[in-house]
């Protein structure tokens, strides 16, 4: 997944650019190039994550609902928050659920 992200100048200059014994000087590559970042290297603000999760819902839920991992996760967490799976049956869940 390719998403724009901001980088400080300085982590860009710590990776780009370096020393040239040759010429004496400090040489970057190109700022505005393409560069790779792992998922560990980023870090979302509260708002970016907001607006991933409602550009991407459906797709989260599917992989949520179809992986053991993720579903038994969020039941559990549902529960530590006391709210009662069985009875959430509407497209609202929320108003529905006991707490």
């Amino acid at each position: 997944m390719i998403v724009p992200i901001h980088v400080h100048h300085r982590d860009l200059e710590e990776e780009l650019c370096y020393y040239d014994e040759w010429e004496k000087a400090v040489l970057c590559d190109d700022y505005y190039a393409e560069h790779e970042y792992s998922v560990d290297d980023v870090e979302f603000e509260y708002a970016d994550l907001e607006d991933i999760v409602e550009e991407y819902f459906n797709d989260i839920i599917d992989i949520i609902l179809n992986d053991r991992r993720y579903r038994d996760a969020l039941f559990k967490k549902l529960r530590s928050r006391k709210i009662d799976v069985s009875t959430i049956n509407s497209e609202n869940g929320e108003k529905n659920a006991k707490r």
